[in-house]
């Protein structure tokens, strides 16, 4: 019944007015988030209702100018000099204002295949185009500390960006950041290889371990931090750490801690799991190399039939 309500409202709405299609049951809006002498950064949000859920939803994308006129693909890709973005339709899917004259951007090809991070600023009336990541994944800022963004690259490492001033530094691995207190940034993972879970404290400009907390997975449980906020991944840490930046630097697991814990029932059923679908992908990864074989024994004994004399008497 929602949903028929939604979709009713909607209709008598658009037909109402254009001015209502903005506020009411969907449209596109434009707000300039940069604009300088040279460089114009304009985020459009497209607004629609999922009558399915009788919730709206919100796409924003931002379009780029300079001195006045739209930046377009064909120039953006000539700033990017990268060949996957060559005649492609370029989307911009993220902007961060990190200068008078400059932005933090993510961009992917229409079709997702390729996608760039990059540092775009412009002035006397020329862009400049630093890349910072190029994936096939994805290069979409993520929320990190305060004044602070994470990337990942292509090979999963983590890459810090703080914004004011721009500055960016790689660190090693695939890290989930926790705090960032000026130089030292609060780190967590998981190394199932070592059936262990790790929080370290490293020197970001350096990408230097000053500290390690090691956990067995065995007996604590694995935390829900992947989309938890900064402020959420910062309380976790202190909850449950003790954390010094003095000389030597230290973390330790506090003996308040909340962590949650898992019983040797439960270790023994996540280790029968791990064990099936490491059997599942090696299955999987057999059979793609055989199917792959057999291909190249097809193409091998079409080549050696045409080569054959007999095969060329009409």
């Amino acid at each position: 019944m929602k949903v028929k309500k939604a979709s009713v409202l909607c209709s008598a709405a658009l037909a109402m007015s254009a001015a209502l299609l903005t506020v009411g049951c969907g449209g596109t809006t434009r707000k300039t988030i940069l604009s300088s002498d040279s460089l114009k950064v304009v985020a459009i949000t497209q607004t629609t209702l999922d009558i399915n859920v009788s919730k709206y939803k919100h796409y924003t994308t931002y379009a780029l100018y300079l001195e006045g006129d739209k930046l377009s693909d064909a120039a953006f890709a000539g700033l990017l000099q990268d060949a996957a973005a060559t005649g492609e339709q370029i989307v911009h899917t993220d902007a961060i204002v990190v200068a008078d004259d400059a932005v933090l951007l993510a961009s992917r090809t229409r079709d997702g295949s390729a996608c760039w991070a990059t540092h775009l600023s412009a002035q006397g009336g020329k862009a400049r185009l630093e890349k910072i990541i190029t994936s096939t994944t994805d290069c979409s800022p993520r929320p990190a500390s305060p004044g602070w963004s994470a990337l990942y690259d292509e090979a999963s490492n983590l890459v810090l960006v703080r914004t004011h001033p721009f500055a960016v530094y790689p660190i090693t691995g695939y890290w989930q950041v926790l705090w960032i207190e000026g130089d030292v940034v609060a780190l967590y993972d998981d190394e199932r290889a070592k059936e262990r879970l790790v929080v370290k404290l490293v020197r970001i400009s350096a990408d230097e371990t000053l500290a390690e907390q090691y956990l067995p997975m065995n007996t604590y449980a694995q935390p829900d931090l992947l989309h938890a906020a900064p402020e959420a991944r910062r309380q976790w840490l202190f909850d449950n750490f003790s954390v010094s930046l003095g000389t030597p630097a230290s973390i330790q697991l506090r003996p308040d801690n909340t962590l949650k814990t898992i019983t040797p029932e439960v270790w023994a059923e996540y280790q029968e799991m791990d064990r099936q679908n490491k059997e599942a992908d090696a299955r999987a990864s057999a059979e793609g190399q055989a199917r792959l074989e057999a291909l190249y024994r097809e193409v091998r004994e079409a080549e050696a039939t045409n080569n054959h004399p007999a095969s060329r008497i009409k």
